[in-house]
C-alpha cells in the first residue's frame, strides 16, 4: 500500500512540475483553442476559427466579420457602441472585452500592399484572411462632441471626423486586446 501511495504521489508531483513547466497543456481542448485554423501568407495574421483573427504584429484580436457583414446594414456611431455591448453580454467567442478600435489600431489593418475587396466590389487595403464583402472603413472611439474618427481602408487610409448619426462610411469592426 505504501509503495503504491508513494508512485501515485511521484506521478502526480511530475504530472504538476510538467503543466507548470508548460510541456503540457491544461486539457486537449485548450490545446486546440489555441491552434490557428488558417494564417496570412505573412503569418501575421491569425484565423482561430471562432470568428476571431489574431494580429500577431500588434497582439490585437479582431473580429472576422464586420458589422456590415454580420448585420447587412449600415451604423451610426452609436449602434456601433452598443453592437459592441451586444458583443460583450453575448461573450461572442469567449470574450467580454470588445470595443471599437482606436485610430491607430484601425490604421494598423491598412496595407497598401495587402488587396481585399469591400461589399460594393472595390479594392481595399486589409488582409485578404478577413473575407470579402466588408465595409470600407471603420468607426474609432476617438470622439469630438457629435463626430467621431472614422479610418478608410480605401485609397490612402485617411481618418476623417464623421457625424455619429450620419457619418457616410458607417462601418465596423470590433476589437479587443492591448489597450482594452
Amino acid at each position: 500500500m505504501r509503495l503504491r501511495s508513494g508512485i501515485a504521489m511521484t506521478a502526480a508531483l511530475a504530472l504538476c512540475l510538467a503543466f507548470f513547466s508548460g510541456t503540457i497543456p491544461v486539457s486537449a481542448k485548450a490545446a486546440k483553442s489555441k491552434k490557428p485554423v488558417a494564417q496570412s501568407s505573412d503569418r501575421r495574421f491569425l484565423d482561430f476559427g471562432d470568428g476571431t483573427i489574431l494580429d500577431s504584429k500588434t497582439k490585437l484580436m479582431w473580429m472576422k466579420n464586420d458589422y456590415w457583414q454580420t448585420e447587412n446594414k449600415w451604423a451610426s456611431w452609436y449602434t456601433a457602441v452598443e453592437f459592441a455591448q451586444r458583443m460583450n453580454n453575448k461573450k461572442f467567442a469567449g470574450h467580454s472585452d470588445w470595443r471599437l478600435p482606436t485610430p491607430d489600431e484601425a490604421k494598423s489593418l491598412y496595407e497598401r500592399q495587402r488587396v481585399n475587396v469591400d461589399k460594393d466590389g472595390d479594392k481595399i487595403f486589409i488582409d485578404p484572411i478577413f473575407p470579402k464583402g466588408a465595409g470600407w472603413a471603420t468607426w474609432t472611439q476617438a470622439e469630438k462632441g457629435d463626430k467621431a474618427i472614422v479610418v478608410s481602408f480605401k485609397d490612402d487610409g485617411e481618418q476623417t471626423y464623421q457625424d455619429k448619426i450620419s457619418g457616410k462610411d458607417a462601418f465596423l469592426r470590433l476589437v479587443r486586446g492591448p489597450g482594452s
